[in-house]
């Protein structure tokens, strides 16, 4: 398992580790400075550079390019949807051509329009109309549920939040080989799985780890998904069972941290990027 350096997410909720860095080059040279091994690349129109740019930054920091943002707007209308497809395709043929192969793309687990089943088929069509790309340009997509209930109590439907809901939804969709778990031990465990599900894992599944640990104080349907902390700070996630059980299956990618926490975003970038460093090491060291 190797470590990652995140800045290129939405900052709104505290996400990721509460900052954005646009400029890919400082990213790389903070990356190199802290020790991290890979670094995942913003594609988006406003600030993507061209391939041999890409190349050369990542050659000189010494860094793998992990994963980009899934562009296509899989849960718009369709209007939305299929607008979205090209510059789905035009981000899927960059990221290939520097050595990006893995988008990553989350399952928002309600919906305020559509039935399970009727999410569930257009989510499935839309999928298989991604999939050529997929296929043409050697790219798998990592796939996040999201597990704790607050998000789903006061929506009007449900959608998938669990990892045979993934998995089904992969299968449907006839991206095995090409797609998988962006899986954060958050909603793993908060999704009411355990163990026994990663030991039944296929390890083709496994393609994305992220860590950070729950508030204490909560139960199983109450865990805020929005308000988290660094791993091993309270032991509520069982981040040393799951790096463990990972590690059994023969896991070897990409680890981030991903606190969502109001204290890690209003420090500094550079101190920010020191701090969940230092959790990730310590969280690596366990299956070292």
């Amino acid at each position: 398992m190797y470590a990652v350096l995140n800045t290129t997410d939405d900052i709104t909720h505290c996400g990721n580790i509460g900052h954005v860095i646009r400029d890919f080059h400082v990213t790389c040279q903070l990356a190199r400075k802290y020790g991290f091994r890979g670094v995942n690349v913003d594609l988006s129109p406003t600030v993507r550079q061209g391939a041999a740019e890409y190349r050369r930054i990542l050659a000189e920091s010494g860094l793998v390019p992990v994963a980009f943002s899934f562009a296509a707007n899989l849960f718009g209308t369709a209007a939305e949807f299929d607008h979205s497809v090209r510059e789905f395709e035009t981000q899927a043929r960059l990221a290939s051509s520097f050595g990006c192969h893995l988008t990553l793309c989350y399952l928002p687990p309600f919906s305020h329009d559509l039935n399970f089943n009727d999410r569930f088929v257009q989510t499935v069509e839309r999928l298989r109309r991604l999939a050529p790309i997929l296929r043409d340009y050697d790219i798998r997509v990592g796939f996040e549920f999201i597990g704790p209930t607050e998000t789903r109590r006061d929506t009007r439907y449900d959608f998938i939040h669990t990892m045979d809901g993934t998995r089904a939804l992969i299968a449907s969709a006839g991206l095995d080989g090409h797609a998988g778990y962006k899986l954060d031990v958050h909603h793993w465990q908060h999704s009411g799985a355990g163990l026994l599900d990663l030991h039944h894992c296929d390890l083709e599944y496994l393609l994305y780890v992220e860590l950070n640990d729950g508030l204490p104080g909560y139960d199983s349907q109450t865990m805020p998904e929005f308000a988290r902390e660094l791993p091993l700070t309270n032991g509520v996630n069982d981040v040393v069972g799951f790096l463990r059980a990972l590690s059994r299956k023969g896991y070897r990618g990409p680890v981030v941290v991903e606190p969502w926490n109001q204290r890690i975003k209003d420090l500094p970038v550079e101190d920010a990027i020191a701090t969940v460093k230092d959790a990730l090491d310590r969280c690596l060291s366990l299956v070292s």
